[in-house]
């Protein structure tokens, strides 16, 4: 850590026996604040006591010499307040303030967290006055000049993915109007570089240049990899605080939850998958299940699939990845909030950040890297609940998942479910692929995005191209697919596949 940092480790104190581990025995109540948030908090949220990552954070972000600070902090943990208490109440307090000023900035790694964070803001903004309830989401995939329009007048609070924002920030006024910004915001700070956005962030502290000598900036990130630290030495002011609310103990919490380990192979991959879903969605105290797959397309074509036949497994599978309209992702990222029962199949867009409650299962299907395995098992076993996770792969994937990416997990291997009724079930949703065209395109894109994938993956499936090439075929037929699909010949260029026997060329 940087020797400008004040480093302040430690732990919550002891939570009273009836209230869930993640709660300490601090109150809201007790915090210098606002009667307007202290209300919001008892009445809206129903909220006495604070989360360890509330409890650590406020007090100092709340100081009145207003130091950066960089708080190290799970997800799922209470963070959205952690750090918009603070700004509400640096921006209500603010004495003089010229009407088209933003006053505080949050950046956000993906669109459904945006959401996320805005919702929530807007429920602590509820009892204030009525020009502080104003908060703009700005995200990719939405009608740029819906933003525009937003954006006019007083706009205290916006809450932005990095794209768009740098968008607005390049292309409008938005740069002059947060020459005065009071608090600067980077959540998920490890996820916002891990997802390539150091580029676009580095650009944007640029542009906020005029503020950065007075505002308040807070990074929170659920890891401190080296990027991070670098971000925080360009962003922060020196002195900033640094908060640790894991602990190198705590960070291996993952360690803890069940993990299962599933071996399938690529004929039995589709009915695998419908004999562990049926197990998991038996169950009679409620479910909330979370598939992630290895891209948006064979996600999307998984969902469509298992639909087609929801009338006989009785649940529908909501979808949420990037080929989705954003407002599509946000009915599905709702419903499942919402639902006491519910499967969900999802690419990474839901991998970080997502507070989704209750969440029983989480499903991974294909290869990952261990930190996507940890986001993605992070889904579970949230605030002090129960929760498993679980991983099926291909016999092709097994030797690089146990042996190298996730040789320290506590997998546990395990036969994957044995389920007479789903059997016919999956042979019947694989039939429907050759029936229905809307079903068969939705194939034919997914076969194209797994051979894209896979060639990707080369060398941790042991395959040369010719054999990438079998594999893929294979896949396609076992998922109903009777005529291969075609691809375009620039698009055999690009994979380095020309030449490469097996292959349909257009």
């Amino acid at each position: 850590m940087t020797a400008t940092a004040t480093t302040t480790t430690t732990s919550s104190a002891p939570a009273a026996a009836q209230k869930p581990a993640h709660i300490t025995d601090k109150k809201f109540a007790d915090l210098d604040i606002s009667f307007e948030s202290r209300r919001a908090l008892a009445e809206v949220f129903k909220y006495q006591y604070m989360t360890a990552v509330q409890a650590e954070t406020l007090p100092l972000i709340l100081e009145s010499d207003a130091r950066d600070c960089l708080a190290k902090a799970k997800t799922g943990t209470g963070k959205t307040l952690a750090f918009m208490i603070p700004t509400i109440e640096k921006i209500t307090k603010k004495s003089k303030r010229q009407m088209s000023d933003v006053n505080c900035l949050v950046i956000s790694p993906t669109r459904e967290l945006a959401q996320q964070i805005t919702v929530e803001t807007e429920r602590l903004l509820t009892f204030h006055k009525d020009h502080m309830r104003k908060v703009v989401t700005c995200v990719g995939g939405t009608n740029k000049n819906r933003d525009v329009k937003a954006l006019k007048g007083s706009t205290p609070i916006v809450v932005a993915t990095p794209g768009r924002l740098l968008d607005h920030l390049q292309n409008g006024d938005l740069a002059s109007r947060m020459a005065n910004l009071d608090c600067l915001i980077l959540d998920e700070a490890d996820q916002l570089l891990d997802m390539g956005f150091r580029p676009d962030v580095e650009r944007i502290l640029r542009l906020l240049q005029p503020s950065r000598g007075t505002r308040q900036t807070l990074l929170f990130s659920a890891t401190i990899p080296d990027q991070v630290n670098e971000i925080a030495n360009i962003a922060l002011r020196p002195n900033w605080n640094f908060v640790d609310t894991v602990g190198e103990d705590s960070e291996q919490t993952h360690m803890h939850v069940q993990q299962q380990l599933m071996i399938t192979s690529q004929d039995r991959l589709v009915h695998d998958l419908f004999c562990i879903l049926d197990r998991e969605t038996s169950s009679t105290t409620g479910y909330k299940v979370i598939v992630f797959f290895t891209t948006a397309r064979l996600t999307g074509f998984m969902a469509e699939l298992f639909n087609s036949v929801s009338d006989e497994t009785g649940y529908k599978v909501l979808e949420i990845h990037s080929r989705k309209a954003q407002t599509a992702r946000e009915r599905a990222s709702e419903q499942f909030r919402k639902s006491k029962d519910a499967v969900m199949f999802s690419s990474d867009v839901s991998a970080r950040g997502m507070d989704y409650p209750d969440v029983t299962f989480v499903l991974q299907v294909g290869l990952t890297d261990r930190s996507q395995y940890i986001h993605r098992l992070g889904r579970t076993a949230r605030a002090g609940k129960d929760g498993k996770g679980g991983l099926l792969v291909a016999d092709y994937e097994e030797h690089h998942m146990r042996r190298s990416e996730l040789s320290d997990m506590p997998l546990e291997p395990m036969p994957v479910p044995v389920s007479a009724k789903v059997s016919g079930i999956a042979a019947r949703a694989v039939r429907n692929v050759s029936t229905d065209k809307v079903l068969r395109n939705s194939a034919e894109q997914a076969y194209r995005a797994w051979l894209g994938y896979y060639n990707g993956h080369l060398k941790k499936v042991r395959w040369d191209k010719r054999r990438l090439v079998e594999q893929a075929n294979m896949f396609g037929a076992e998922v109903g697919l009777v005529d291969q699909p075609s691809i375009e010949k620039r698009t055999v260029g690009k994979m380095g596949l020309k030449g490469v026997p097996g292959l349909k060329i257009v």
